[in-house]
């Protein structure tokens, strides 16, 4: 069994929830953003598409696949970290930057691009997973995004229709469902979701209070109701939390011929658990979709995002608990005991219900070309001046060295690399 389990006391954790939110609250002074508080200025562009970087694991296969289709299409590609893309903003040729997230911080980052004249679509990938109902739409999107952004690519119809501001919304996919590949494996996968109880790195107060000081104002409605999803979202940890180890420890006994394989969310701290049956491991792979590759069998927590990527890879799984945030909280067996659970698991059932509201087929690039056709600039630019900027370890962390031959085999193009983890197709 784990040693780790009454450190995470659900009234206490929520009791201190509640003492930093009413402490940030009282300490928040900020104005409440309005979508029509920005005033844009019509653009063009030249046809050069950037597609900057946070976590290559998440990121890198599905954003190349966007690079090699806009190639195709006759845009010049940059492709890498976003840390020393930003730096260089001012300095490359005006295109399309495609971000990844609809929060605050971004909304700060697509001025900066904006005001130098770049055009800005963005795909919300922190929903790839969750059910996109209104109010989460909500209260996860600044308006200066849905404001500056230039088109709005939507994963599906749910999340057009959710999209709170009358913004360019566009159903295009998520060029995320093509990155899957078969598995091969027999492994038990079980996936933990204990990010926000059990963070990596800082204590619990700091994780509560560092989200909140990073939502909407707390004035707002939407800042409460990202306080109240927060909130909900610890309190379904603790709860699940019980019968996620416990269904561990029942596995490794029901299937001692078989790799149990624990995979941590990403920004838990691992050594918090320790098991002491022989066939148990933990995952150190990046991606959860190199995980699935070797898995015969998925469980997971109700809610969470690995649900839904078990199901397109084709692999069978096992809902653990309700609830939840996330698209998977309808999806698979669900079980509500660790013999269950094992029972479950022996059955191997794929689930067959359909995902088609929340994810359409992809067609992102056809919108970016058609972004850039009705906003053409002439002339053919070069980058003609690069800034120096020297990666942080907490960088590479999040996206380990990668040569050019690698970015080569993803999109079958000519490859420069122009900086560290940065490259131009």
């Amino acid at each position: 069994m784990s040693t780790s389990t009454k450190i995470f006391d659900k009234s206490d954790l929520l009791s201190q929830f509640d003492e930093v939110f009413e402490s940030v609250r009282a300490a928040d002074t900020r104005s409440v953003p309005k979508f029509f508080d920005v005033k844009k200025s019509p653009k063009r562009v030249h046809p050069w598409l950037y597609l900057p970087i946070e976590v290559r694991a998440r990121e890198l296969d599905a954003k190349a696949l966007i690079a090699k289709e806009a190639a195709e299409q006759g845009f010049r590609v940059v492709i890498g970290a976003i840390w020393l893309m930003q730096a260089w903003a001012p300095y490359l040729p005006p295109g399309i930057v495609l971000f990844k997230s609809v929060n605050g911080l971004d909304a700060k980052n697509m001025e900066m691009w904006s005001e130098h004249g770049h055009m800005i679509a963005v795909l919300d990938e922190e929903i790839f997973g969750i059910k996109c109902a209104p109010e989460f739409i909500a209260a996860t999107t600044h308006p200066y995004v849905a404001a500056r952004a230039d088109l709005v690519c939507a994963q599906g119809r749910a999340y057009a229709e959710a999209f709170p501001y009358p913004a360019n919304v566009k159903v295009t996919g998520n060029a995320r469902t093509q990155t899957y590949k078969p598995s091969n494996g027999d492994d038990i996968l079980v996936c933990l979701q204990s990010g926000n109880i059990n963070n990596n790195g800082r204590s619990f107060a700091d994780m509560v209070k560092q989200v909140l000081e990073s939502s909407m104002p707390l004035t707002s409605p939407e800042g409460q109701g990202w306080a109240a999803i927060l909130k909900s979202s610890i309190a379904h940890e603790c709860d699940q939390l019980p019968l996620v180890l416990g269904t561990i420890d029942a596995l490794a006994e029901a299937f001692p011929s078989r790799r149990i394989v624990i995979r941590a969310h990403p920004v838990e701290d691992p050594s918090t658990w320790a098991f002491d049956k022989p066939n148990v491991s933990f995952d150190t792979r990046g991606s959860i979709i190199e995980s699935l590759q070797s898995a015969g069998s998925l469980v997971f927590v109700s809610g969470c995002t690995t649900g839904l990527d078990a199901y397109l890879a084709g692999v069978p799984a096992v809902r653990l608990g309700t609830g939840g945030h996330g698209i998977s909280a309808d999806m698979h067996t669900g079980v509500s005991t660790p013999e269950e659970a094992v029972w479950a698991v022996e059955q191997a059932q794929l689930w067959s219900g359909s995902i088609g509201e929340h994810l359409a087929p992809v067609g992102i690039v056809p919108e970016l070309v058609r972004l850039y056709r009705d906003n053409p600039l002439g002339g053919t630019p070069s980058l003609t001046k690069r800034v120096r900027a020297e990666p942080l370890d907490f960088h590479r962390r999040k996206f380990p060295d990668t040569s050019p031959e690698e970015i080569v085999a993803r999109v079958g193009r000519p490859v420069k690399q122009i900086a560290w983890n940065t490259f131009l197709i």
